[in-house]
């Protein structure tokens, strides 16, 4: 396998094994917006949500949650998919305990999502391009994925503030109007390049992953569970062997 091949898998395994993978590939380019505000009932006749409508999402997503202008990202680029097209690629790459998780997972009946990627310019021609994206349910209009990383998330700072990380995490879900758990918040026992990984519940009982920056507490990215799925063993003896449980009453 190449390290391009690798890279991707990685990246998908890190995700499936609580929803679906993030796409690095774009269908449809459209020009980026300004931060205006898509209600619900915008959405098309058929229920389902424009590409139009979804960078507009996309772009308000960005300036709530992580303060960003989505236009100095550059092009707004959108693909559907499923999680079902994850299960197909990764089957015939993983353990086998993995595979029989995925395939207890593509039982499911797993969401159909709008993935909103700006790519900028200068990397308009890389397979990888954007770091920057925002998953989309079509079906509800939730925000369940997003991730936002800039130099400005980057420090040197290895000491994790308990306190802080539990703040930071309550308060992003609550402008969501999402609530979190008591005691389910767990923390990456080290930092990497100045930022953390977290784990928690929501009240609805879905799980959460997510990256926070230590410079100041800001949340990089987040990935909800949406579609419930089981956590690949992989994916368990990660947050078994490199997490460890917040310690804040």
């Amino acid at each position: 396998m190449n390290k391009k091949n690798i890279l991707v898998l990685s990246m998908a395994l890190s995700i499936v094994g609580g929803s679906t993978a993030a796409v690095f590939a774009s269908e449809n380019a459209v020009p980026s917006t300004k931060n205006n505000v898509v209600t619900m009932a915008s959405k098309a006749a058929n229920g389902k949500i424009s590409d139009a409508e979804a960078v507009k999402m996309a772009t308000k997503a960005l300036k709530d949650y992580r303060g960003l202008d989505a236009k100095s990202f550059g092009e707004a680029h959108v693909k559907r998919t499923n999680a079902q097209e994850d299960f197909k690629f990764l089957m015939g790459l993983v353990s086998k305990e993995d595979a029989a998780v995925l395939k207890e997972n593509a039982k499911k009946d797993t969401a159909n999502v709008i993935v909103v990627q700006f790519v900028r310019a200068e990397d308009s021609n890389q397979p990888m391009s954007a770091s920057n994206n925002i998953v989309i349910n079509e079906k509800t209009g939730e925000i369940v994925s997003l991730a936002a990383f800039t130099d400005e998330d980057r420090s040197s700072e290895t000491t994790i503030n308990d306190a802080k990380v539990k703040s930071a995490v309550i308060n992003f879900f609550g402008k969501q109007q999402k609530k979190v758990k008591e005691n389910t918040m767990k923390v990456s026992k080290s930092a990497s390049s100045g930022t953390i990984r977290v784990l928690c519940n929501l009240e609805d009982g879905r799980d959460v992953k997510m990256t926070i920056s230590l410079k100041n507490y800001s949340v990089s990215s987040y990935e909800i569970n949406y579609d419930r799925l089981i956590t690949l063993p992989s994916v368990a003896k990660d947050y078994r062997e490199n997490f460890r449980v917040l310690k804040v009453n």
